[in-house]
């Protein structure tokens, strides 16, 4: 069955006396019940002698199915947009089908989620060779990145759980600086360019976590730092920025 019309037919099942306020609770803590009761299911054949029974099994998945169905619901997107998500995310982090090197080889995933992460991108930074992958340029900027390195019209919103907002472009640049590749931009609706960087053949973009979904990065435009840095109020943050990178890497 599709999963958008499973999830449509699964709703007509939702308790109505359940608050809209309720409803994600409700299909968050139905899923840790249900996925529970699949376990013990399991726990049951291995520990306790009991025959696994196969038909039990598939309710209690199908049970899983249908709070997994609810939480969609809740936020208001299509179950597919949900699975889609997953294998977009998974394909990210095993490009080539699943990996055990690269498994365990991955950094905390709950701390570097900006686009790259997670894709095993190597690099040579002369200067400094403690600097060979992406994440590990995350880390040096993650304590540089401020409210005044931020670009003017986004500074108000700039906050430290939102810490990469206005900081593409002089940190693009300074990534540049530091490894080479080139700066690529993707135009917004605003007409601003967000800025990206990539060296070789990948693409990787530090300051993504600000956008509440994924780019595209297919149409994307090479810039060119002498334009960027026409802008005054820009070229005093990409300065800025410089200082306290070089402060840190000669600590």
């Amino acid at each position: 069955m599709d999963a958008n019309a499973y999830q449509k037919k699964a709703m007509a099942f939702l308790n109505p006396q359940i608050e809209e306020k309720d409803v994600l609770l409700n299909a968050l803590m139905g899923l840790c019940a249900e996925s529970g009761e699949a376990c013990d299911l399991l726990k049951k054949h291995l520990f306790q002698g009991h025959e696994l029974n196969k038909e039990d099994l598939i309710k209690e998945l199908g049970d899983v199915a249908w709070y997994l169905a609810e939480a969609a619901y809740a936020l208001d997107v299509d179950l597919s947009d949900v699975l889609d998500k997953n294998i977009g995310k998974l394909t990210e982090r095993f490009p080539d089908g699943f990996d055990a090197q690269r498994s365990m080889a991955r950094k905390d995933q709950t701390k570097y989620r900006f686009y790259g992460a997670g894709k095993g991108i190597r690099f040579l930074c002369k200067d400094h060779e403690e600097l060979s992958s992406p994440e590990d340029l995350y880390d040096l900027f993650f304590d540089l990145w401020s409210k005044q390195t931020c670009a003017p019209r986004m500074a108000d919103d700039w906050t430290e759980e939102n810490k990469t907002l206005g900081q593409c472009s002089v940190t693009s640049f300074l990534v540049q600086d530091l490894i080479g590749g080139e700066v690529f931009g993707i135009r917004l609706n605003d007409g601003n360019f967000h800025c990206f960087n990539r060296i070789g053949k990948e693409d990787f973009d530090l300051t993504s976590e600000q956008f509440a979904e994924p780019l595209d990065y297919s149409d994307a435009v090479k810039q060119d730092r002498q334009i960027h840095f026409t802008k005054e109020e820009k070229y005093r943050r990409y300065l800025l920025l410089k200082h306290r990178l070089e402060e840190k890497l000669t600590k």
